[in-house]
């Protein structure tokens, strides 16, 4: 039994018997209605996030974020009826905050019946689905990637760069360090998960830093520190407040920093920002940044080669890709479970599953739940062949390829089992170059060592959505600019990223307005006919010179520095 009291209303909430009663008389509220009110209930002027109501009320399921408004909603209209609101919005006793979550406005008391279990029965009863497919996942349903989560809480490097393809667990793993981190009772860090999705602007990315520390306010708050405190009208300060806070608590900053990719819109929008990034990850003392991505970003700076002024540190990157054996079998097992709640798996199945998946978590998930559904292993397999979701993440992963990538690829699905100097004759290059393209796509998992000097793609399915496609449409279609390798880049597109074009005619422009100049004072100052021309003869020599100088470096605040060194944009 809880009191909850505002605004001169009490109502008395019975978990048991599911009825919420008010001054407007009573109602019987739907079970898990009544479950987000009890659990609202249970944290009285603390923002409870979505995700917590989701995990908590829907422990078994997967829903939309829409059942949780629809609950909140009929939640609203309830107590306003109870309360003799007729007119309401419910919003005087549950307050919204923006991508942040719910708060109960009111003051609670617990009754001694408050511990008695609610049991929360769905109006239809679904089967039981453990497995998640679509949202992030931590605590006893996250498996595996000891090896990272050790690496970045323990190790010593400071500077982390997470990279892998769309669904392979990057979220997952950021959250699950989050949650770890925070249940160490010797830290190291204070991690705060930071995620710049959907922040294409300089404002957008301060806007997600600060969702970022109310999120994290009440594990602040457990150590002293006030997020008021903390939040300010720039990024920067925000940040260096932050630092030194947990410095004076003896703490370090864990940033986990997910959908890195963002970089590469806002470096358009905002040059500087990236350089300003760097600077306060890179130059402060008690920080640890984890940046993590879809897709490479060599492209940052516009480099020619594989480093860059802000990837200074993070390379190379620790490649997130396929679970091992053990923690894929943990994973279709469901361990974290009573041996009689997990799903009803036989050895061989599970063997089958793990074969076609290649111990991908998101393609295991996903079968697994096919097969829970149907029953039927052949018709699972066969629904997440032919998964238009599943065809848009390949489609995706495959496009963030170079070109001659891309080439490699098609020619192990194609003919697996082809060994590395039939794919070099295939394809037409060197073999150390080779051997670096096959590491990179092992190590993204779009392919594998079949154990006999060959290769092969990496899983089922990937091949089978690859053999569906144009192939050879595909494999000859490079890659967009922003995300290609600059040394394979034309020469039309390398001038222009190097300004050359540029350079060239604001030195003609400039050269002449000089030649005007000089006309009109070599004539006052009867100065010979010859120095005018001498003039122009150097004007004209002078344009090549200016235009190496162009290609070759840069004239930055810092100085004159080589094109390869300096962090900027391409045009």
């Amino acid at each position: 039994m809880t009191m909850v009291q505002q605004n001169n209303s009490r109502f008395t909430l019975d978990e048991r018997e599911g009825t919420v009663a008010g001054p407007g008389g009573s109602l019987r509220l739907e079970p898990r209605v009544m479950a987000v009110l009890a659990e609202l209930a249970r944290h009285q002027g603390r923002v409870v996030s979505r995700q917590e109501l989701l995990e908590t009320i829907w422990p078994d399921v997967v829903v939309t974020e829409y059942t949780l408004n629809r609950c909140i909603y009929r939640l609203r209209r309830a107590l306003d009826s109870i309360a003799g609101n007729a007119d309401g919005a419910g919003s005087e006793f549950i307050e919204t905050l923006p991508k942040r979550g719910y708060r109960l406005l009111a003051d609670v008391s617990n009754a001694p019946a408050q511990n008695a279990p609610m049991p929360i029965e769905p109006i239809t009863a679904p089967p039981v689905i453990p497995y998640v497919v679509g949202q992030w996942v931590r605590g006893k349903r996250f498996y595996g990637r000891s090896t990272q989560i050790a690496q970045i809480l323990r190790g010593e490097r400071d500077l982390i760069w997470l990279l892998g393809t769309r669904r392979v667990g990057k979220t997952s793993l950021l959250k699950q360090i989050e949650l770890v981190s925070g249940a160490d009772p010797d830290p190291q860090f204070f991690a705060m998960y930071w995620d710049f999705q959907g922040a294409d602007t300089a404002g957008e990315l301060h806007l997600n830093f600060t969702d970022a520390l109310l999120d994290a306010e009440d594990r602040l708050q457990r150590i002293g520190i006030d997020v008021d405190e903390i939040k300010a009208d720039d990024l920067f300060v925000a940040l260096e407040r932050l630092r030194r806070r947990l410095r004076s608590q003896e703490l370090g900053l864990l940033l986990l920093c997910d959908e890195v990719e963002e970089l590469l819109a806002l470096q358009r929008s905002d040059p500087s920002l990236p350089r300003k990034l760097r600077h306060a990850l890179q130059s402060r003392d008690g920080i640890r940044a984890v940046l993590a991505s879809t897709i490479r970003l060599w492209a940052l700076a516009g480099q020619t080669d594989d480093t860059s002024p802000f990837l200074h540190g993070f390379t190379p990157p620790v490649y997130i890709d396929r679970l091992t054996d053990t923690e894929a079998q943990s994973l279709v097992s469901q361990s974290h479970l009573l041996p009689e709640e997990r799903p009803d798996i036989d050895d061989e199945t599970m063997r089958e599953v793990v074969k076609h998946c290649d111990n991908h978590p998101y393609l295991l998930q996903l079968v697994c739940k096919r097969f829970v559904e149907s029953g039927e292993l052949a018709e699972a397999i066969g629904q997440v062949a032919t998964d238009r979701m599943v065809s848009y993440f390949f489609s995706v992963d495959f496009d963030m390829l170079s070109e001659i990538e891309q080439r490699a690829v098609c020619t192990i699905v194609e003919t697996p089992g082809t060994n590395r100097d039939a794919i070099r004759e295939h394809l037409s290059v060197h073999a150390d170059d080779l051997d670096g393209y096959l590491r990179q796509l092992i190590n993204l998992g779009f392919i594998r060592h079949d154990g006999d000097g060959g290769f092969a793609p990496a899983n089922y399915f990937f091949a089978r959505w690859l053999r569906s496609m144009d192939v050879d449409t595909k494999a000859n279609n490079p890659q967009p600019e922003v995300e290609a390798a600059p040394k394979r880049t034309g020469l039309l597109a390398e001038l222009r990223r190097r300004k050359v074009f540029r350079v060239a005619l604001t030195y003609v422009v400039v050269a002449w307005v000089l030649l005007q100049i000089g006309d009109i004072v070599f004539d006052l100052l009867e100065i010979p006919s010859w120095a005018g021309k001498l003039l122009l003869v150097l004007l004209v020599l002078g344009l090549p010179v200016a235009l190496v100088l162009a290609w070759a470096f840069e004239l930055t605040p810092k100085g004159i520095r080589r094109e390869t060194d300096v962090d900027r944009r391409p045009d």
